[in-house]
């Protein structure tokens, strides 16, 4: 899975942990969410974004995403 975070943003605080559970992480100078960077975490990944004014909520919520995409991959059938 890759995430894709602000570097100003609280997430960028949270890349370590994400990637402890091998997750990669894209950090950019900027996603052009200026105005709720300030108040919310979020990050993106598959398209979607992920925000919450908790990052420790957004962190469950990528780990959560993560666990799904794993359980379709071992599900499908070769």
């Amino acid at each position: 899975m890759i995430i894709e975070v602000c570097a100003s943003n609280e997430m960028s605080t949270w890349i370590p942990k994400l990637e402890a559970h091998n997750i990669e992480v894209i950090t950019y100078s900027c996603l052009d969410r200026c105005e709720s960077c300030l108040f919310h975490a979020y990050a993106y990944t598959n398209g979607k974004l992920v925000e919450d004014a908790d990052a420790e909520i957004v962190y469950a919520e990528l780990l959560h995403i993560q666990a799904d995409e794993d359980q379709l991959f071992i599900d499908e059938d070769w």
